[in-house]
């Protein structure tokens, strides 16, 4: 067990062997310039976890789901136990015509510790923890870093933090009502711009069989993946 950013850590290895994961440093934590997060119990959630790390290739329900529209790119990379997803897109709401389009670097260490730094004018760093605590229902938690223009936050800096906080958690709540209530995928139906869910399942795999075979999921899937339907990757070359 380990104290960090406010939070206990807490590895759990059914072959009682130690840690082969490295927690994150967070090293926004009580960083000049950085609002702490105020991490919330978002509650439980009836979902098996491999579906909640299939959004890491969900390149589909980001339009419909959190406002993303004409994406530049969307890439993953899959690199040992680290899962990443990148993407740039412009927004509905959340960035203005013909301005700077929002870019994303989103990733997994382990099965359940997921981080996101978004760029804008408050840049962020976002926490989603999700751990099981029965077959097919995870417990899950939620944090946001915000950069501010002070090295010592001033009231109206934790303010805006607390306001973009607020909006995180309700955009997130999109994906908890959809996970609450979708019946199990057992066996992805890919389709013409999807990301590699398959990949995504496999590299999985590892943190839940023997850990001597963990070696033989990563070398299957580690490699960065290109999404078609973007800007950077459209359906038809220029040829």
């Amino acid at each position: 067990m380990v104290e960090r950013a406010g939070c206990l850590w807490v590895w759990n290895d059914p072959e009682g062997m130690e840690a082969d994961v490295d927690l994150p440093p967070f090293e926004q934590w009580d960083a000049p310039g950085w609002v702490n997060w105020n991490v919330r119990l978002l509650g439980e959630l009836v979902c098996h976890p491999q579906e909640i790390v299939d959004n890491m290739a969900d390149k589909a329900h980001l339009e419909p789901v959190h406002g993303s529209i004409e994406m530049e790119y969307f890439h993953n990379e899959f690199d040992g136990v680290v899962c990443r997803q990148y993407l740039a897109a412009g927004h509905k709401t959340l960035a203005s015509d013909g301005g700077e389009v929002m870019t994303n670097d989103t990733w997994y260490v382990g099965p359940g510790i997921l981080q996101s730094t978004m760029l804008g004018e408050y840049p962020s760093h976002m926490l989603i923890a999700h751990t099981p605590i029965d077959d097919g229902v995870v417990k899950v938690w939620y944090g946001l870093f915000v950069k501010v223009p002070n090295d010592e936050p001033t009231e109206a800096d934790r303010a805006v933090a607390r306001g973009y906080e607020d909006a995180g958690v309700d955009a997130f709540a999109q994906d908890f009502e959809i996970w609450g209530n979708k019946r199990p995928c057992f066996s992805p139906m890919m389709v013409r711009g999807d990301g590699p869910f398959d990949k995504v399942r496999l590299w999985y795999k590892q943190f839940y069989n023997p850990r001597a075979q963990a070696e033989t999921y990563q070398k299957r899937v580690n490699g960065r993946y290109t999404t078609r339907g973007t800007k950077e990757a459209p359906w038809e070359s220029a040829a």
